[in-house]
């Protein structure tokens, strides 16, 4: 019992400590595909300054003019991993009693945004950007394009409301 429960405190330790972030430090944003001065997978910032969409890494930067962006959809989706740490507890799981490593695997899951951003260039030919965003970033972001004049269709309602519609 034990094992169990001093496992379960290096788990929830590590996680919290993995998953905090500076009260002023910016969320990092990766761009996974999309901007053509960008490598695909690259980590950033994301903003919406002077009527564009901004993506700024290590290596240089890329704008959208929000008057060129055609759509805009947000999404969440789950991911398992935190990198080294992720590895060395998921095998640590493995070998925990009493099929407590199942709790181990569920404290290493990460919720997420994902933003794709449809837009044109100038001559037409249309595009798509993917970004990743911690979890509750995507939809703030969309308002704040929309309200800079991006196109957007409607959102849907959130799953919740939706059940509440059936019943």
């Amino acid at each position: 019992m034990r094992v169990v429960t001093s496992t379960l405190l290096v788990t929830f330790v590590l996680g919290a400590a993995a998953s905090a972030q500076q009260p002023d430090q910016k969320p990092s944003v990766r761009c996974l595909v999309g901007l053509e001065s960008i490598k695909r997978n690259a980590t950033g910032l994301l903003t919406v300054q002077n009527g564009a969409l901004l993506f700024k890494d290590k290596k240089g930067e890329a704008q959208v003019p929000v008057t060129n962006i055609d759509d805009i959809f947000v999404g969440s989706e789950v991911s398992q991993g935190h990198g080294t740490t992720g590895k060395i507890l998921k095998t640590a799981s493995m070998a925990a009693p009493y099929g407590s490593g199942r709790v181990m695997t569920l404290v290493l899951r990460t919720k997420f945004d994902v933003l794709t951003v449809a837009y044109h260039e100038p001559g037409g030919a249309l595009h798509a950007a993917i970004f990743t965003l911690p979890k509750g970033l995507a939809q703030p972001l969309r308002d704040q394009m929309v309200q800079a004049g991006a196109h957007a269709s409607p959102q849907p309602p959130p799953e919740a409301e939706q059940k509440e519609a059936k019943q």
